[in-house]
């Protein structure tokens, strides 16, 4: 996450530079944000909880909306299946201990924020809104899985499946909640809860009691740091 650190270095040089009044209608800004990412339903079969991190750029048109252009990136690692057993033709139960489970996710996303209330002046010190968030766009993810043995083998149980991929480039909606409260002119903190959804799939697995998972769908949990700046 090395380019995260950059670019949010960055990000506060050039703010500190170019300080201006106090943002309005018209204004643009940028952040970076980390979140903790849920997996529920069918994907939470495959995978615990896990970090992503993520740079947004924001034009505000109207005083109580705000349309974001957001990436994120992060990863699920050492999924169930390093635990799961199957049952072999023994009637007894066996774990694979060459199984890995790896899952990586990138989207592309526009957003739109909705104030449902402002407190304060907006984008001024001390003041603070609640918001609705809707957006939708693309996700890529790319499951990878390997080291799972063979249930059908005979003999001593030494065989393994083929390694096997599922990936896609997915379109996906979210929704949710938050709160952008201004530390400073122009400099908001903001946190927000959303549920996503990818319109994408992972292939079950029987024999480890793993449905096929569709759609594919998380909960995040974030927090960032956002600067605006005049477009007047």
């Amino acid at each position: 996450m090395k380019v995260f650190r950059v670019v949010g270095l960055l990000i506060l040089v050039f703010s500190v530079s170019a300080w201006p009044a106090v943002a309005q209608e018209g204004s643009w800004g940028v952040g970076v944000f980390a979140n903790y990412n849920v997996p529920v339903f069918g994907l939470g079969e495959w995978y615990e909880n896990d970090s992503k991190f993520g740079l947004n750029a924001a034009y505000v048109p109207a005083s109580n909306v705000t349309v974001e252009l957001e990436f994120h990136s992060g990863n699920f690692t050492d999924g169930s299946l390093l635990t799961r057993t199957f049952t072999w033709t023994d009637g007894n139960d066996y774990t694979s201990p060459n199984a890995s489970s790896n899952m990586s996710l990138n989207s592309l996303l526009v957003n739109a924020l909705v104030r449902l209330r402002q407190i304060g002046q907006p984008f001024a010190a001390s003041s603070f809104a609640p918001y609705v968030a809707v957006g939708g766009g693309f996700y890529r993810y790319r499951n990878d899985v390997s080291g799972l043995l063979w249930p059908g083998q005979t003999g001593d149980l030494v065989l393994e499946l083929e390694p096997f991929t599922d990936q896609r480039f997915a379109l996906g909606v979210n929704a949710g909640l938050g709160v952008e409260a201004f530390v400073v002119d122009n400099v908001a903190v903001d946190l927000r809860a959303r549920y996503n959804m990818m319109i994408g799939d992972l292939r079950g697995l029987e024999d480890w009691e793993i449905s096929e998972t569709f759609p594919l769908q998380m909960l995040d949990f974030g927090a960032g740091v956002k600067f605006y700046f005049s477009g007047k």
